[in-house]
């Protein structure tokens, strides 16, 4: 194939762990040109991305500019890692021939879609899951699936000047995210207190503007509303240890190589959304700070 479409419209972790799926297209394709398409506020993931030619976002009142962006481009294919209907109605306005897709029995993507995929029988993370739909849609495999992110130059001096303003030294601090989407899965903000007086680093919490005055309280020190998710990159890469919810932050910190304490509400799956890679741990909402504390403490 010389060009292929790309969609992920969901979340920011969502985003993310398409990438080992990307890596394996621009490896099987290496001469393709290759656009992707995900939601604006997810794109920064994929800023630096090299493995993509050109990356494009959805907002709201957009589509016929960009459904006229992706027309000046004859893609052979395009393959949507579940994004619903907006995405397959996108590949058919851009005239892609070949429309992959999960297979669904609902919306219009089950008619606009040609290539659909049936979902697997047994659960699995997301990072399989889109590597096993890459494999059934595209006869595509690999055995390296590890979720990767790009800072800029820009992102890495952001975190060594706020270390050398705040006297923190590399990996000598725990990054801390006590935000969520959804209010269930969230460990009581007592904790959060009880749990940054107790851990034997400073506490650096991150996160959206909504969650800065939780985080305010929590004591440490409070970054929530002030980073964008290239410089949140780029501090998680620099912490000893990342504790939080399920959320994108988790995702990014796993991917930058930092060890995880996860923190899984009932709304939440970790069979489908764990940190990726070894060393993390997942522990329930339902879990006293001394279960957190001990779980922060890398096993011999």
């Amino acid at each position: 194939m010389k060009s292929i479409l790309l969609f992920k419209l969901r979340y920011l972790g969502d985003v993310l762990l398409t990438t080992p799926s990307i890596r394996l297209l621009r490896r099987s394709f290496p001469d393709a040109h290759i656009t992707m398409v995900v939601n604006k506020g997810t794109d920064d993931v994929l800023r630096h991305n090299p493995h993509l030619n050109r990356l494009l976002t959805v907002e709201h009142g957009n589509s016929r500019e960009l459904a006229r962006a992706l027309r000046e481009r004859h893609y052979d294919a395009s393959v949507d890692f579940a994004s619903g209907d907006r995405a397959a109605w996108l590949a058919l306005l851009a005239g892609s021939p070949r429309r992959i897709a999960f297979w669904s029995p609902e919306g219009f993507r089950r008619f606009i879609n040609n290539g659909q995929v049936k979902w697997p029988q047994t659960p699995m993370h997301t990072v399989d899951l889109y590597l096993s739909f890459l494999r059934e849609g595209l006869g595509l495999t690999t055995e390296d699936k590890s979720p990767e992110l790009f800072t800029g130059s820009e992102d890495e001096a952001f975190a060594e000047e706020l270390l050398a303003r705040h006297r923190l030294a590399k990996k000598g601090f725990i990054l801390a995210h006590l935000g969520g989407r959804y209010a269930q899965n969230r460990w009581p903000l007592e904790n959060w207190k009880q749990l940054t007086a107790a851990l034997p680093m400073p506490v650096v919490f991150i996160g959206a503007a909504q969650d800065a005055a939780d985080a305010a309280q929590a004591g440490g020190l409070s970054l929530a509303g002030q980073t964008s998710v290239l410089q949140l990159a780029a501090l998680a890469r620099r912490a000893a240890l990342f504790i939080g919810h399920d959320s994108g932050p988790m995702h990014i910190a796993a991917a930058m190589g930092t060890r995880v304490v996860a923190l899984f509400g009932p709304a939440s799956d970790a069979t489908q959304w764990r940190p990726w890679g070894e060393g993390h741990v997942v522990l329930p909402t339902s879990s006293s700070v001394a279960e957190v504390i001990s779980a922060s403490v890398p096993k011999a």
